[in-house]
């Protein structure tokens, strides 16, 4: 019996663990990869969303996830927007404010990965883009004054 009740225990201390790393409160800011906004801010408390905002990027867009995530857990978001390239880009498979947000996420809520520019860039390595003007890849969203031949 005592055996069965220390086995119980262990089993409930290693998922309270690792729900623990999910839920822990942070705030942080970073200059997204591959996409066309420059810098992202995203603060979480209990494991959810509590707010969103960037700088420059597709107003419209990023102004309405702003809207949608708070309150959204953050296992949610990563599996809605995770693998979400910006459509109609000239290049197939670049990375976009979304996939910034989820490798964000990723590494500063769950623990996961390198970090999102790491990430990303093994992402794009592996699809074999390398179009890119001072470390931005080029989504052919027009903000930036970037002149390509």
């Amino acid at each position: 019996m005592k055996k069965k009740l220390f086995l119980l225990a262990g089993i409930l201390t290693t998922s309270t663990l690792s729900n623990a790393e999910v839920k822990k409160d942070i705030k942080f800011t970073e200059v997204p990869y591959g996409a066309c906004a420059k810098e992202m801010t995203v603060e979480v408390k209990d494991g959810k969303i509590k707010s969103f905002s960037a700088v420059r990027g597709c107003p419209g867009n990023l102004n309405a996830i702003s809207k949608l995530l708070p309150g959204m857990e953050v296992d949610k978001v990563i599996t809605l927007l995770d693998d979400n390239p910006c459509s109609g880009a000239p290049i197939k498979g670049l990375s976009s404010c979304m996939d910034n947000l989820v490798e964000m996420l990723k590494y500063h809520v769950n623990g996961e990965g390198e970090g999102h520019v790491t990430e990303l860039r093994k992402k794009l390595k592996a699809q074999k883009i390398a179009f890119s003007y001072n470390g931005h890849i080029c989504s052919g969203c027009g903000l930036c004054d970037a002149e390509f031949s």
